[in-house]
């Protein structure tokens, strides 16, 4: 099973130009882009479309924390109703952005660093808030998906938590993206992408040790991308492979064609392909 390619890429950022991140996208045998913008700049998403040419809109990464449109601060899951309804606008406006650039996918954080203690309530306002976005991503015909968090996010971190919230919410239009580098922070990459079976829509992939979240391209770390490559087969996953590492790449373009393309055919070509002798 070959599964799509495509590149996380940065737009409206003051001192950068997007089109460096899509020709890597196309150097690297890329189809798809996923689109990171500057949410307090508000870039126009009209003129990212006109820019990609051949390559695809997929993916929006919505606002989260502090980078925000007009929230003070964004976290689906807080028990502060009034941080709770702002966030929910930001993500509204998100929702908007992407369906006017022409994109399936929204990618939204679960919440931000919470306590154990607060898991109860924090499921229950994460439930309310994405019941709400659900409901406008099915008027705009996008589909937002929920990321599994790094260690520290309650509920968040492991992805049977989000699992669970949207199977309850039953909704089509709400799904869920698997990051690999933040599975591994977990130390459980496969069982993680078990845990999203019938429900995973989307990915970022990238790699690390094990102990920081440093967003390498895979094979740099100590992911065994093999073995995630026969759980995405088990769990039947037909949807694509985002690379989540374009700041590394942008920073050591000498990677790219001796190292990547390489790797990432590799992944895409599911857990037949082998990476241990690259």
């Amino acid at each position: 099973m070959e599964r799509p390619l495509g590149l996380m890429a940065a737009y409206g950022f003051q001192g950068h130009d997007v089109r460096v991140d899509l020709a890597i996208a196309r150097q690297i045998g890329a189809s798809l882009i996923e689109t990171l913008p500057d949410w307090k700049a508000n870039p126009n998403p009209r003129s990212l479309a006109k820019t990609l040419d051949e390559l695809k809109p997929w993916s929006v990464h919505a606002c989260w924390g502090g980078r925000t449109i007009r929230a003070k601060f964004v976290d689906l899951a807080s028990t502060d109703r009034s941080i709770r309804d702002d966030s929910i606008q930001d993500i509204f406006a998100c929702i908007d952005w992407l369906a006017e650039l022409g994109g399936s996918r929204l990618i939204v954080h679960p919440g931000g660093i919470s306590s154990p203690d607060q898991a109860t309530a924090r499921s229950d306002a994460l439930a309310d808030s994405l019941a709400l976005v659900a409901r406008r991503a099915r008027s705009a015909n996008v589909v937002v998906c929920v990321e599994n968090m790094p260690p520290g996010v309650h509920p968040g971190s492991r992805i049977a938590e989000a699992a669970r919230i949207v199977a309850a919410i039953a909704d089509d239009h709400l799904m869920l993206a698997l990051d690999t580098g933040h599975a591994h922070l977990n130390g459980d990459l496969i069982g993680e992408t078990e845990a999203a079976a019938g429900l995973l829509s989307s990915t970022h992939v990238h790699d690390n040790a094990g102990d920081r979240d440093l967003h390498l391209p895979p094979g740099l770390g100590t992911i065994d991308w093999e073995a995630w490559g026969r759980a995405l087969d088990r769990i039947d996953y037909q949807g694509p492979i985002i690379l989540e590492c374009i700041k590394y790449l942008r920073e050591r373009p000498e990677c790219v064609p001796n190292d990547l393309i390489a790797r990432s055919a590799s992944i895409v070509r599911g857990g037949g392909s082998s990476l241990s002798d690259r």
